[in-house]
């Protein structure tokens, strides 16, 4: 409100004084010349505080990571072993503000003992395990009931007979965990009770945009390019997902970094990049935007409120190789 101006004309002539826009009198305002105004009632402006712009959420994810510590190249050897240095890029991303990390399975080589989870990924990652929400491997399962996972992570990897899982970071948002690991889990195809299970979940809770995790990719150019024991495996899971209308497919087991062209309204990314020996990019397949197989690192996916998400890849030194930004089509 602004500060009153002028002053009172006495002498009683008039009937009232007024500041006009502020004072009103019953009989209406007079002027110095004696003629009756429309009475004029002020009207405060009101401003309202804006409302915050919904919170986005980041991820990071990342696969294939520990080594066995009875491995002859543990102690570091150049190009193996570099889970300590992803460790160090993915605490970058959480100081940063990621909120959740999800291990993209063979999280602890090689046969994921809980022992060796105790004596290697616990010392690199284990900082983060308030945060984590991990997905199994196939190196997880060459032990039965992938017992050493299960014991280490404990609920947040759910259970041995159902391992699929399913929350939302934010408004608009859902991530599903799932197991490609189809044999030990009751299959992955649509009539599978995963499958059935990813139909219900988004049946209960549609959202706008949908992610998910398993090991086993569908497209690589790496050394599983051609492999059906391991692209089969992600057919199965990739066919539930599309019907379920995912946009983002995270997963690891070819030890690289790729990112594809989206498939069908889905983007895959591999993230192998955990600190096991890189393999070798074979045959660069249709669809394939980028790959890099000489570098370790972790991928930061940022989740926005527009249905909409960035992404970057960043080496074990901080290096951004890769980044960019996608939207929910997958329908």
């Amino acid at each position: 409100m602004g500060k009153l101006r002028g002053k009172f004309i006495g002498g009683g002539a008039s009937a009232c004084a007024v500041v006009a826009a502020l004072v009103a009198c019953s009989a209406g305002n007079v002027s110095p010349e004696g003629d009756q105004q429309p009475s004029v009632t002020a009207s405060p402006t009101t401003s309202l505080p804006k409302p915050e712009a919904p919170k986005a959420v980041t991820i990071v994810a990342v696969g294939d990571i520990a080594c066995d510590p009875t491995s002859p190249y543990y102690e570091g050897m150049p190009g193996f072993c570099e889970h300590e240095g992803v460790a160090r890029q993915v605490g970058r991303f959480v100081d940063e503000g990621a909120e959740w990390f999800v291990p993209l399975g063979d999280i602890q080589y090689e046969n994921g003992e809980y022992a060796a989870f105790r004596e290697v990924y616990d010392k690199s990652f284990g900082r983060f395990k308030d945060i984590t929400a991990p997905v199994a491997g196939n190196h997880e399962w060459y032990i039965e009931g992938a017992s050493g996972y299960f014991r280490y992570f404990g609920k947040a990897a759910g259970t041995p007979e159902k391992p699929w899982r399913s929350f939302s970071p934010m408004k608009g948002w859902r991530i599903l965990l799932l197991d490609s690991n189809c044999e030990f889990v009751g299959g992955c195809e649509p009539t599978s009770p995963q499958g059935r299970w990813i139909k219900a979940t988004m049946k209960a809770h549609p959202t706008d945009c949908v992610l998910a995790a398993w090991h086993h990719p569908l497209r690589t150019s790496g050394e599983y390019y051609g492999v059906t024991d391991s692209s089969d495996r992600a057919a199965e899971l990739w066919e539930s997902a599309k019907a379920a209308g995912v946009d983002v497919v995270l997963n690891g087991h070819d030890h690289l970094y790729e990112r594809f062209k989206p498939l069908g309204g889905i983007q895959q990314f591999t993230v192998g990049t955990g600190g096991k020996n890189p393999n070798e990019i074979v045959n660069r397949i249709p669809g394939s935007q980028k790959s890099i197989s000489d570098r370790y690192g972790a991928l930061a996916l940022t989740m926005n409120a527009d249905s909409t998400y960035n992404f970057e890849f960043a080496a074990s030194n901080g290096d951004v190789l890769d980044q960019g930004k996608g939207s929910c089509a997958n329908e």
